[in-house]
């Protein structure tokens, strides 16, 4: 960490914390093992305003954050590291993600505020999806009240279910997305703690967040919340509030979303398609699990004595094939597969593991870009779109 920077951040709170940043030794590592010793003891003499900065900027100290930083500084037009460059070059090894967050957190909070709210969406890595039962419904939310009735909607159902008394609703537009972030506070927990060399206890509640993400040109939405039924009522607050039906979602509820059916068909010949000119440049289909499970004719699972999980750096299915040849991937259940997107970003690649498991889950760590491998993902038939007919029936 840059130490001037440091120091920027710690001076309003070094008389509090009982640090004397101008008695620290002279050599550089010394200066550096002194610093990382009061972190080490780091404790309740810490005020609750350097924790809270502490705890934000390592949220945003990641390579998915720093993006996140750069995305939204350039859109406004800032170049935060601007007077930092020693020669006008990006090619500086201070700039790594935890240099830029202080950087934005010190000098651009405006732009740090944003980033964080935006990371939020990135925290869950599997998310509730429901599409809508009807197409062509415009949102309602810039119509006047209607957002804070929504708000008001929600901050009920989490002071009921959770006695809590925080609720912020923060509402962002994305290109064409409508992105709703929630923070809320959670059911109360005890701690055993260490209070000065005595034993204590802290009650506290922990402040979450839930997000909405709702595609008005795809009727879908995508909520991400620690809790499955809460994730099921902000499905059920947002058809009701924003577009006007509150159960234009559940009939998806019910319907199968994601498939393994190509893999099933095609076997150790599956393999993914992707337009060569967007930004995925490879799909490795990295393991798959599969057992002998069966549907009955009651729709109840006849669980399998055994399962095979089997991984591979390119094709799990061939090497399936290689491994278990008296094995007939057609008479089997594939349970999940994983698969390694490769995603060309800024000159380099990165690689997003994502897992599906049928009939309605899909995980990736990270969601940065969550709606270009859900593309892909129905392209090659794994994620199943609601079709007209489907449409027609459900309205029915």
């Amino acid at each position: 960490m840059d130490l001037e920077l440091l120091q920027r951040l710690l001076r309003p709170y070094l008389e509090q914390i009982d640090f004397d940043w101008e008695d620290l030794p002279g050599d550089e590592g010394k200066r550096r093992e002194a610093i990382f010793d009061l972190f080490a003891k780091a404790d309740m003499r810490f005020p609750a305003k350097l924790q809270f900065a502490l705890f934000n900027i390592s949220t945003l100290s990641t390579d998915a954050g720093a993006r996140i930083i750069q995305e939204i500084a350039t859109e406004a037009g800032v170049d935060i590291l601007a007077r930092h460059r020693a020669d006008g070059s990006d090619a500086d090894l201070r700039f790594t993600p935890r240099f830029m967050a202080l950087v934005a957190w010190l000098d651009h909070r405006a732009i740090f505020e944003r980033a964080l709210s935006a990371a939020a969406f990135l925290a869950h890595s599997t998310k509730l999806e429901r599409d809508a039962d009807r197409e062509d419904v415009d949102p309602r939310h810039h119509e006047a009240g209607v957002q804070e009735a929504f708000a008001e909607a929600v901050r009920r159902h989490f002071a009921s279910r959770y006695n809590g008394h925080y609720c912020d609703v923060r509402w962002f537009e994305e290109e064409d997305l409508i992105r709703v972030l929630i923070l809320h506070g959670s059911k109360p927990e005890t701690k055993n703690v260490d209070q000065e060399g005595a034993e204590d206890t802290l009650k506290f509640r922990e402040i979450i967040q839930s997000t909405i993400e709702y595609d008005p040109r795809r009727g879908s939405v995508s909520v991400g919340s620690r809790s499955p039924a809460d994730a099921k009522k902000l499905v059920k607050l947002f058809g009701d509030y924003v577009l006007g039906d509150g159960d234009i979602f559940e009939a998806s509820a019910k319907e199968q979303l994601y498939t393994l059916s190509p893999l099933q068909r095609q076997g150790a010949a599956f393999k993914f398609h992707f337009d060569a000119e967007e930004d995925i440049s490879h799909v490795a289909l990295r393991e798959v699990r599969v057992d002998e499970a069966q549907i009955t004719t009651t729709g109840r699972l006849r669980r399998s004595p055994w399962f095979l999980t089997l991984g591979d750096s390119q094709n799990a299915l061939k090497r399936l094939k290689d491994v278990a040849a008296d094995l007939d991937i057609a008479d089997l259940r594939i349970v999940h597969a994983k698969i390694d997107v490769t995603i060309e970003v800024e000159g380099s690649d990165i690689v997003v593991p994502v897992t599906i498991r049928p009939p309605r889950t899909v995980s990736m760590r990270d969601h940065s870009h969550e709606r270009l491998i859900l593309e892909m993902l129905e392209d090659n038939g794994i994620r199943i779109r609601r079709r007209l007919g489907q449409v027609a029936a459900a309205a029915e």
